[in-house]
């Protein structure tokens, strides 16, 4: 299984972080089960200790199931939504025992 984990500051100017946790919540609840292999989606902001405010982690069937994510459409949609949003983005993905 692969964790796909990404992390990011909120970008200049917006500050509604309410929003902004609803909109994640909503855009990738609405992937998982939608993506083939997409296991699993958690995404929050940061509680105090790490370097950045939010954090997503992806639970994914392999790197073949990630590479198809990545060209997903409402994915791809995200992403253009993440360069206007978000900065300073962080991903590693590891594979990790199921």
């Amino acid at each position: 299984m692969i964790r796909h984990m990404i992390f990011w500051n909120l970008a200049e100017g917006n500050a509604d972080r309410v929003e902004t946790e609803r909109f994640l919540k909503e855009t990738f609840a609405a992937m998982v089960g939608a993506v083939p292999g997409l296991r699993a989606a958690h995404i929050g902001f940061d509680q105090g200790l790490g370097t950045h405010g939010v954090g997503l982690s992806c639970d994914l069937d392999s790197m073949e199931a990630l590479a198809a994510y990545q060209d997903y459409p409402p994915h791809v949609a995200f992403k253009r939504w993440a360069k206007v949003h978000l900065k300073d983005r962080c991903c590693v993905d590891l594979e990790v025992a199921e």
